[in-house]
């Protein structure tokens, strides 16, 4: 690693990713590596961030439940949404579910419907996910398969979801350990 910087080739080891998939991984946060000559290149141009953009880079693959290993852990934080799949044709046709990263799940929506949209999305855990959508799913919707259904009133299931969220506390905390749990230390 030249002073400073470090190569997308020994970021992508850290990543637990290969060296592909983690340039695409850098631009899609907004990074973008310069091409310099490294020590470790041979002396040959090759792509690199600086040791500030590689922080913030694996600190946002921590955060995303990736362990400096690569492997994925659990994340209990994320977001419940409402997707309308296709808008143009049947809007009351939707997707209900939880996602980590909102932005990714709609891509992956919209490699079947290119023009699923967001209708809404609240802060939830991974664990609230079934009992928000039995409880969503209970305003004018009729299941169609999995998490896809049709409602007829999208209105009153964001206004019910509005009211479900308002009441639950913040996904990212939990309670105060006692001082009689077996976890404080």
């Amino acid at each position: 690693m030249e002073s400073g910087y470090i190569s997308i080739k020994h970021l992508a080891e850290k990543l637990g990713m290969d060296r592909s998939h983690a340039r695409r991984y850098v631009l899609k946060l907004g990074v973008h590596p310069q091409k310099r000559r490294t020590a470790d290149s041979g002396s040959q141009l090759t792509l690199t961030v600086t040791e500030e953009e590689a922080t913030f880079i694996l600190e946002h693959r921590r955060e995303h439940g990736f362990t400096a290993e690569g492997k994925p852990v659990e994340t209990e934080a994320g977001v419940f949404y409402v997707i309308q799949l296709v808008p143009e044709l049947d809007p009351k046709r939707i997707k209900l579910g939880f996602a980590i990263d909102l932005n990714d799940r709609l891509a992956q929506h919209r490699t079947a419907a290119p023009t699923a949209k967001v209708l809404t999305s609240w802060p939830c855990r991974r664990s609230w996910e079934t009992t928000v959508m039995d409880c969503l799913a209970s305003v004018a919707c009729r299941h169609i398969l999995n998490e896809v259904f049709e409602c007829s009133a999208l209105d009153e299931l964001i206004a019910k979801g509005d009211a479900l969220f308002g009441m639950l506390p913040n996904p990212r905390t939990r309670p105060e350990l006692s001082e009689h749990s077996p976890h404080v230390r």
